[in-house]
């Protein structure tokens, strides 16, 4: 075997030991604050307050449009 050729096998270990350390690195870091369970379960309770205050805001419209 030639010198050049056991170089580059070292060389090609290397790179895929640093594609892999690049990506396990990487997917530690990305830790969110809120699971998007949590953050759906925020919206739509935002979104059915939302409804609620709106639907009673113009049953309230209709009750005084139909006394004047």
């Amino acid at each position: 075997m030639n010198i050049n050729t056991i170089f580059l096998f070292l060389l090609v270990i290397a790179a895929y030991l640093n594609l892999y350390l690049t990506f396990q690195k990487k997917k530690n870091k990305t830790k969110l604050p809120i699971s998007s369970k949590e953050w759906r379960e925020k919206v739509e309770d935002g979104n059915s307050k939302l409804w609620l205050s709106n639907k009673k805001r113009l049953r309230d419209k209709r009750k005084r449009d139909n006394n004047y």
